[in-house]
């Protein structure tokens, strides 16, 4: 969290120190990635971990415990009659299907226990003890197991992912393609090259006397590679036309960039020679639906957009 772009957006392959305005109404170098600029967001950036940890599991009225968000976490509670338990959350949410729950108490006590199905998924299932819980969670609710537990009943939500597009009628009829929760975009090769915070910071950025502008660098990032494709899509079934691939989980635990991503989504492109940048050294408009381009069929790879820093995520349909 050392950097921060202030603006991004789902299509965005520019992130340099230069003035964009008029095609961003804010005048300034506001896409490089910089802690001495944007000091309104700089200091609230940070408080988004701390509110996410604290509401992934709540207490509910009726002295029960809800899950969520899903994430690895551990919290204690008093339940029911009032009994401590350690409820010990284990996943890889959203880059894999299953959310695992054990719970620690030193004597059984009954309470309710609710589990959120996201309104992406429609075959979830839950087991107690690897025994199937008899119910149909329908997507975007709730479900509530009320029982006695006991020290070391495990809960295993299972949240089965599938491809799928979203198709933006308004936007050239460009789309979106998703997996699960996460939304992909296109796999860019970065270069980045470091720049001086201080000399590169907005103008009515203000910071602590004596700050080392070396600890804190700012950094442009360039696209090494073509960006400009439109996806080719099956005519009878558009989600047959991805692959997904899983990959080992990163070693530093960190996810979210594009050499870690376990998660890549194998996809069909064509570059579209006339969809460029545009005078304001944005992504131009999309080009008009459906996208015409010469050029051949390649392979292209997406990742999620949350590992992506320059990205195209709304992509045009070419035939």
């Amino acid at each position: 969290m050392k950097a921060l772009r202030y603006i991004t957006c789902p299509n965005g392959v520019v992130a340099d120190g230069e003035n964009h305005a008029p095609g961003i109404a804010n005048q300034g170098p506001f896409l490089t990635m910089n802690p001495f600029s944007s000091r309104c967001c700089q200091h609230n950036h940070g408080h988004a971990l701390p509110y996410y940890l604290q509401n992934l599991v709540m207490a509910t009225n009726d002295n029960g415990l809800a899950a969520i968000l899903f994430n690895s976490c551990v919290t204690l509670a008093k339940v029911g009659d009032g009994t401590k338990v350690n409820l010990t959350e284990e996943t890889n949410y959203p880059f894999e299907e299953s959310v695992r729950f054990t719970m620690k108490m030193e004597k059984k006590v009954s309470f309710p226990f609710y589990i959120r199905i996201p309104g992406w998924c429609k075959k979830a299932t839950v087991t107690i003890n690897n025994q199937l819980v008899n119910m149909k969670p329908s997507s975007g609710s709730y479900i509530r197991i009320e029982r006695e537990w006991a020290n070391g009943d495990q809960v295993k939500l299972t949240l089965p992912m599938e491809v799928g597009i979203r198709t933006w009628q308004v936007n050239q009829n460009s789309v979106s393609v998703d997996y699960g929760p996460l939304t992909f975009s296109l796999k860019i090769k970065e270069e980045y090259k470091k720049l001086n915070s201080i000399k590169t910071a907005i103008n009515d950025s203000k910071w602590q006397k004596g700050a080392d502008a070396d600890k804190w660098p700012a950094f442009e990032i360039a696209a090494m590679s073509p960006w400009n494709y439109g996806l080719v899509l099956s005519n009878s079934n558009a989600s047959q036309s991805f692959t997904v691939v899983h990959k080992v989980w990163p070693k530093d635990n960190y996810p979210f960039s594009p050499q870690n991503t376990p998660i890549e989504i194998k996809a069909k492109g064509r570059r579209i020679p006339s969809w460029q940048i545009d005078k304001n050294g944005l992504v131009d408009v999309l080009p008009q639906y459906p996208a015409k381009t010469n050029q051949p069929i390649e392979d292209i790879t997406l990742i999620p957009m949350g590992a992506a820093r320059l990205r195209i995520s709304a992509f045009p349909v070419v035939k």
